[in-house]
Order: structure tokens, then sequence, then C-alpha cells
């Protein structure tokens, strides 16, 4: 949420987690886009760093801020105990009207950047073409994130392969469901971001690879080579209480 960084691309465990998933509202035009931050609780501030996000969520709640902040714990992955949030499913002109973002800024820097570091701010736009069943990410427990670096020029063989694959996906397989993310601005691309729901870690550790050889028939699929420079598989746990829901109450997340 920190409006002033410039464009670049989730602690302990969470309380209590929804009884069943929830797709959010974004509060604004619909469309394809979200804003995806990465923040890093400084040594020893990990507590500190989550009473402040609370207060900041309190300055959005107290604003009426229309958007939708989703907020995650990475748990598994080069990015142990780092935290990541963001808001889903915007047009891009959403982003020209977020909520005061001097306050905003002036906010974070009071209860945020004392005990926290803001590493990345990205825009993704979703590949809904690409993607299949409900929008990701939700409320689920776990967020099984998968990072895809692409080759320079190599973006449509990826995209094709994607689409491919796809089709191959049994519609009773607990993997056929999925939301794709392309980059759009903020990073190193082209990178695209893969997203699934898991109930559990048991879950997300059954969850096969997206683009580990299929059959359907005669047809078969894999990814092609020099396509994939890096591959990245982290695990994020939902936190509701470091999440603003529009028109929620904390206690009611």
């Amino acid at each position: 949420m920190k409006t002033r960084l410039v464009f670049s691309v989730v602690v302990a465990l969470a309380a209590a987690v929804p009884s069943a998933a929830q797709q959010p509202s974004t509060g604004s035009s619909p469309g394809p886009h979200a804003r995806v931050v990465i923040i890093a609780p400084k040594p020893g501030q990990d507590s500190a760093f989550e009473a402040g996000y609370q207060r900041h969520l309190g300055w959005h709640r107290s604003r009426q801020d229309p958007w939708t902040w989703l907020g995650w714990s990475f748990v598994l992955g080069p990015r142990l105990d780092r935290f990541m949030d963001g808001t889903f499913g915007h047009a891009a002109a959403d982003f020209d009207h977020s909520v005061d973002p001097p306050g905003d800024g002036a906010n974070n820097k009071v209860n945020v950047e004392p005990y926290a570091d803001f590493l990345d701010h990205a825009v993704y736009e979703r590949l809904d073409d690409l993607s299949r069943g409900t929008m990701l990410p939700d409320t689920s427990t776990f967020l099984v994130l998968e990072t895809y670096a692409v080759t320079p020029g190599r973006g449509a063989a990826f995209e094709a392969a994607v689409a491919a694959r796809r089709q191959l996906w049994p519609e009773s397989s607990p993997a056929a469901r999925f939301t794709w993310l392309r980059l759009r601005i903020g990073g190193q691309g082209p990178q695209y971001l893969l997203l699934r729901a898991a109930p559990s870690w048991a879950a997300a550790a059954a969850l096969p690879d997206f683009f580990e050889e299929a059959e359907e028939g005669s047809r078969t699929t894999q990814l092609p080579e020099a396509v994939v420079q890096i591959k990245q598989s982290e695990l994020l746990r939902y936190r509701p209480t470091m999440s603003y829901h529009p028109g929620v109450r904390p206690n009611d997340d």
C-alpha cells in the first residue's frame, strides 16, 4: 500500500482463518490488474511490524477505502518470514484514484517504515484466457505461488505452452483451479505468477507441477526448452488480521 514507492517487483502463524474461502470484492471498477507489495520486517521487529501494519489498515478503514487489501506471510521458500499484500481485480485507471495518496504515505511512514522495509511493488495483469475457475487469490488458508522468469522474447511461446497445458487439466482435478498473472510494470520481465489455493500444507504439497508432462489420448504437452530461466515455488499463509475488507470490522475478518 506504499503509494510513494517507485514501481519495482508473505512472519508468525495466522490467527483463526475463515471457514470457507471468499472471493474479495475490489470496491472499484472491475478489471484484470493487481498491485502487489513485498515487505520485510526488520530483525526483531516482527511484532512491532504487525501492530503497526494493523494500525495502517485502521487508517484505510477510517478513510472508507473501497479497495480490498489481502495479506499473506511467506511460510516456505526463499522469502521466508516476509509479508505480501495486494489489491486485485482493478481497471488500470483505478490506480490513479487510490484513497488520499499523501495521507497513505504519511501513515506508512509513522506506522510501518520504522519496523519494516518495502522491497518490491509491481503491477500485474490477470490472464483470463490462461486461467481456470474462480479468480485467485482469495481467502483460502494457503496460497501456492510460483514465479516464472521467462527468457526475453519467449513470452508468446510460454503463454502458448500454458494454453496447451490448461486444456489437459481434468475438471475434477484439485489442481484445475488456477490464475495466471503477467508482470506489466515494476520488475524484470517477462515474468509470470501462477496462483493456486490450498486448504492445508498436505494439499499444497500434493499439487502437481503445472507443466509436468500429461497425456490425454494421443495429445501430450510439456514446456519447451530454453523458455523459462528461473522457476521459484513458495507457500503463503493468508493473514485475516493483516487484511482489509471494506465495511468489515477487524474482529469480523
